[in-house]
Order: C-alpha cells, then structure tokens, then sequence
C-alpha cells in the first residue's frame, strides 16, 4: 500500500511542477519522432497497416488540437472562435482515433477484413453522436476563456464513446482468442491487451476528472505500445536481404485473401543455390540470393519476400488498369533477361540455373484454401508443377491434390501411433535352385475406409517431407524382424529379407548402431538382411550413405541398388559402391515385350548389354516385373539370379506368404 501511495504521490508532484502545456509539448515531440521512425521504412500494403496510419494521423491532430488550445485562448479573437475550432478538431480526431483503433485490432486479427453491415450501423450511430458533439460547440459559449474544458457535457459524451469502442474491442479479442486458440497473432496478443488497458485507463481518467490534461500522453503511450509490439517495420524484415519475411507474406496474404482479390504470385527458384552453398560457402550462397533481392526491390514496386532459402517470392496485385497477361508478360521477360545474366560476387561471377513458379490467385487454387497451407504451397510448389522452361505454372489438379496428401500424411502419423502398420511380403524366385529363397518386406497402410490402397510410392516421399520416416522406419524393421525371428524364416530355405532404406535413413549417422541393436534385439543373423538403396539416393547422398554402408559391411548385412535405370542410371556408382545385388526396374523390362513397342529391338539390346555388363561385374540381378512367362524364360536364358514379379505371386500379408512358402519349396 505504501509503494502504492509513493508512486501516486510522485505523479501528482511531477504534475504539479509540470504545466500543461509541457506535457502535452512532450506528448507531440515523442509522436513525431515515432512516425519519423516509423514512416522511414518499407511497410506492408495491407489493410492493418493502413489503419496504424490512420492512428497515426489521428492522434498526431489530436494531440496538436489539445496543444493549441490554451496559447489559443490566450489570443484576443471575435467571439474566441480560435477556441471552438480547436475544440472541434480535437473531437473530431478522438473520435476517430477510437474508430481507428477499433478498426485496427479487429483487422489485425483477421477477425473481419472489410465493414459488414452490422459495423456500419453500429459505426453510423457512434459517428452521428460525435458529429453532433462536434457541431454543438459552436452553440456553447460560456466560459470559452476555459478552452476545451467548457464544454465538459460534450467531452462526456465523447468519451464514454470512446470507452465503448475499448471495452467492445476488448470483449471481442477476449473471445476471438478463446476460439482460436492456433491464431496466428496468439503470440502478440499481451501487446494488444496493454494497449486497450492504457486506452480503457486514459478514457476513465478523463471521465471521472474531466480537466486532467494526461490524454495527450496517453494516446502518445498507446501508439508506441502498437509500434513496438505489432508494428515495428523491422519485424517483417529479412535482413539478410532487406526483402519482407515469411511473417509479413502470411500478413500479406491474410489481407488479400480475405479481401478476395485477384492477385499473382511469381517465386523465383535459384535451382543450384545448394551446390553453390556446397561448394562456395553459405555466405556466397547468400549474397547471391541477396543481389536477386536486390534486383526485385529495384525493379518492381510490388511487394517482394524471401521466404524460403532458394528463393525470392513477388506478389503482384492484379492491376485493373493494365491487360493482365500483358502486365505479367512484361514482369517475366524482365525477370529471365536479368536472370540468365551473370551475377558477381566479389571476384567470382555466377550463372544460375533458375525458372520462375507462378500461380493466380484464385484461378490456380482452391478459394478456402488456408493461410497456413498457401505457405506451405509457396515453399512445395515446384512439387505442383509439370512445365518446363522459365516460367512453370502451377497444375491445378496437382494442387488439388495436396488436400490428398494432408490426409494421407495424417493416416501415416496415426498408423505409426496406434499399430496401423501392416507388413507384405513378396516372394523372389532364384533360377538356379528353382526355389523361392528371398522376399521382399513392403510396407501397407490398414486404411480402407479412407482411400484404400495407399502406394508407399506416394506415401513415404510424404512420410520423408513431414519428418515421420526415421519413425515409420522404425515399425517397419521392428515388424519385419519380428516375423523372421518368430516364424524362423531361415529354416524355410530363405536366405535374403530385402528391407529398403529411405533416402533420410540411409544417411543417418545412427543408423549403424540402430541396426546393429535390432539385430541383437530379435537374435537375428546379419548376413540375412540385405538392405535396398534406390539409384537416386546413392547419387545425391554418396558419401553418407558410404560410410553407412562400410560399417553395416563389417556386422555382415548386404545391400543392392533399387530401381536401377529409372531415370538416374549412372553406372560410376556401381564403381564406387560395392552392391551385392542390382534390381533392374521394370520399367526397363516391359518395353522389349510390348509389340506395339516401336522400338522394341532396341529395348531389348539395351537390356541385354545391361544384363551382360551387370553379371560380368560379378553381381548378383534381380529384375522386378515379371509377369509374363515369355519374360521368364527369356530372363532365365540372360542367366539372371533372382526374378521377383506377379507371375509368381503378388506381395502377400504374412499368414498368407507363410502358406506359399509351404506350398511353393
């Protein structure tokens, strides 16, 4: 109580040393100061935004009018009209100012983006009060020598408006939060909560001493709560490029979506901004996305962003003035020519690999689309797009489809929680003995009521891309090696259980000893296991997975390559990395026994020397596919070692392989 009492003495002494004027002197330079600061830098084009500058505006007339009014009176003018006319003026921005506010917050949340009709009565009544207000001092003449304070009943009525304004937004943030737990301005909502407290304790303060001349400090106080907290033009800054960040994109895109206005988006993707990193060093890699940024700001008013690494994103507002194709023509033609220009650094000159992403907004996309999935899209939406060339537009049925793949990357994460994991098996024919003495584990999803059947070609990339592979990966083996452990596969005449290895697995520097425990777990032999690596992986990610595959070596597992000649065949790897097995892909197969094939000959030589090339090697071949006995026998007579398809049987689940395997050796 008595801190209490010293604090609430200091103020009335430091009010009782400082004239009114003073303060409110103080009040006016510390505003200009801010929106000096404020007005310095780029801002953001959105509705919010231009609502600050009207708080902006407001308070600095408001504060100005409160200034006046007392050198103003001291002026021998008709009728003191020097006086009214201040008085008005400051009605007139504090009306405005609280509309403002109102207004500001409510957009800032997204809760509304444009005036509904509700608002505009609600803000049609309010205003015809005020302007009465405002009109009514020029009818009031006594004690006018007391400046504003005269008319104390119009103050009154102004300020409980006011305070209507503070308590309604305050109600409405309240609820807003408590309903929307995920929003995205949570995080900052202590700011807006102490803003409306200095708002709410200014207006009752001037309600209950009418006469106090604290307002003008207070509405300076409010603006630089709303600058430092949800304003700060620093904060949507990347200053590694001086272009916005991803938090003024998600603003930006809040605004226009909600508005429902057509708009461009255009990403710049520098394709071998990683090798540049790799090879030069990440700040070379940097400053060479800085000079696009760079090139952008200068080239273009519209707003530019770097959101992901690669990548610098423009979006274009649809300009009404301008055909549209024409406007966006332009913007790309300049865009490609500097583009395909060389960049420096220092001394070093780049070229870049570069095409530029483009959708329209909404002809490309689904219109409930949600803020956080178009940011989701704008980092992916090379994956969304089947041109080539420059410029790459989106597909909207590929778009379409990521609705797909949120549901399915959802299953994948129950699966993993709740055993959802179902485990085939394949059996691998080996010619010599005629004997089924391999299989392979796939992986299922029990999900039948969803989509049904799931390709794991679909859904571990999405397992991969959402950080749940090491875990899926995790069941699987666990399960694999439980079923060879329980049902002693070896002693059925199998020799090989062929497990593939995602591309984040095969490169994680744990995997070794992960294995090496889960063989130990279920007792199992190490030379059983045989590990598939696809061609692609063992391009980009050589030296990992080298290192990886050494150590597994030494316990006793084998690995073969997958999907060999895919689209990725680069025959060095089978140099550089010692394969017991090469799994040649159907793809490769089909081709020398379609008729329709025009072709078909030359399929078959390449296959052939394949083959040829492969066993004189001293590996082992699998060839994936077989369905035909024409294909079999034709493989048999190329003297390849294994042979997996469905002219033998399709992946069966474990009771049912159990069963072939009784049948079938």
């Amino acid at each position: 109580m008595d801190t209490f009492g010293f604090i609430a003495g200091e103020i009335k002494h430091f009010l009782d040393l400082t004239t009114p004027i003073q303060l409110q002197l103080v009040a006016l330079s510390f505003l200009l100061v801010l929106e000096i600061m404020y007005f310095h830098r780029r801002r953001l084009p959105i509705l919010s935004t231009r609502t600050f500058i009207g708080i902006l505006i407001f308070s600095l007339v408001f504060i100005i009018a409160d200034t006046s009014v007392i050198p103003v009176s001291k002026l021998q003018l008709p009728r003191n009209w020097g006086i009214r006319l201040a008085s008005q003026l400051r009605l007139y921005a504090y009306l405005n100012l609280s509309l403002c506010q109102y207004l500001y917050i409510t957009f800032l949340q997204g809760r509304r983006q444009h005036i509904n009709i509700k608002d505009g009565l609600r803000i049609f009544t309010i205003y015809g009060f005020g302007v009465i207000s405002i009109i009514s001092v020029n009818f009031l003449t006594k004690n006018e020598q007391q400046g504003f304070f005269a008319y104390d009943v119009i103050n009154l009525i102004n300020n409980i408006i006011s305070l209507f304004y503070a308590s309604m937004t305050l109600i409405e943030s309240r609820i807003f939060y408590k309903k929307n737990p995920d929003s995205f301005f949570r995080g900052k909502r202590r700011y807006i909560y102490w803003t409306l407290a200095v708002w709410i304790i200014i207006v009752v303060i001037q309600i209950i001493q009418s006469r106090t001349t604290i307002s003008s400090i207070g509405v300076a106080a409010m603006c630089f709560l709303i600058y430092m907290g949800l304003e700060t033009p620093g904060n949507y800054i990347d200053h590694d490029t001086e272009a916005m960040n991803s938090t003024a994109l998600r603003l930006f895109l809040q605004d226009y979506i909600s508005h429902k206005k057509v708009f461009f988006i255009l990403n710049i993707d520098i394709e071998d901004y990683e090798s540049i990193e790799e090879q030069f060093g990440e700040n070379i890699a940097t400053a060479l996305i800085s000079k696009v940024s760079e090139f952008a700001l200068k080239s273009f008013t519209f707003p530019v962003f770097h959101v992901a690494p690669n990548s610098i994103t423009l979006i274009v507002p649809n300009n009404k003035r301008l055909e549209h194709n024409f406007y966006i023509d332009v913007i790309l033609k300049r865009l490609k020519e500097r583009l395909e220009q060389a960049w420096f650094v220092g001394e070093n000159s780049f070229y870049l690999s570069s095409h530029c992403d483009f959708i329209v907004y909404p002809d490309d996309l689904n219109k409930e689309i949600s803020i956080h999935e178009f940011m989701s899209l704008i980092n992916e939406w090379h994956f969304y797009s089947k041109d080539l060339g420059f410029v790459r537009q989106a597909n909207p049925e590929l778009v379409k489809n990521r609705k797909r793949h949120n549901k399915i990357v959802k299953l994948v994460r129950e699966a993993i929680d709740t055993d959802g994991i179902e485990m085939y098996y394949q059996p691998i024919y080996e010619v010599q003995s005629k004997k089924f003495t391999n299989f392979e584990a796939l992986v299922r999803l029990k999900d039948n009521k969803t989509y049904g059947y799931i390709s794991p070609e679909e859904f571990i990339p999405l397992a991969e891309k959402h950080g749940l592979i090491m875990r899926l990966s995790d069941r699987i083996f666990n399960q694999v090696f439980d079923f060879v452990a329980s049902n002693k596969i070896a002693d059925k005449g199998i020799s090989h259980i062929e497990v593939n290895l995602s591309g984040l697995q095969s490169v994680d520097a744990a995997l070794p000893e992960q294995m090496t425990q889960l063989l130990r777990k279920y007792e199992l032999n190490p030379n059983i296991v045989n590990l598939e690596i696809t061609e692609s992986i063992a391009i980009t990610s050589s030296f990992m997975l080298k290192k990886n595959m050494d150590e597994l070596k030494k316990i006793g597992c084998t690995f073969s390559m997958d999907d060999f000649g895919t689209g990725y065949s680069n025959l060095s790897q089978m140099a550089k990395i010692d394969y017991e097995l090469i799994k040649i892909d159907k793809s490769l197969l089909w081709p020398c026994f379609d008729k329709n094939n025009p072709v078909q000959e030359n399929a078959k030589i390449i296959l052939d020397n394949m083959i040829t090339m492969i066993l004189s090697l001293g590996k082992k071949i699998v060839v994936e596919g077989v369905e035909t006995k024409e294909q079999l026998d034709y493989l048999e007579k190329m003297g390849v070692t294994y042979i997996q398809g469905f002219y033998f049987s399709k992946p069966l689940p474990a009771a049912d392989y159990l069963k072939f395997l009784e049948e079938k050796n």
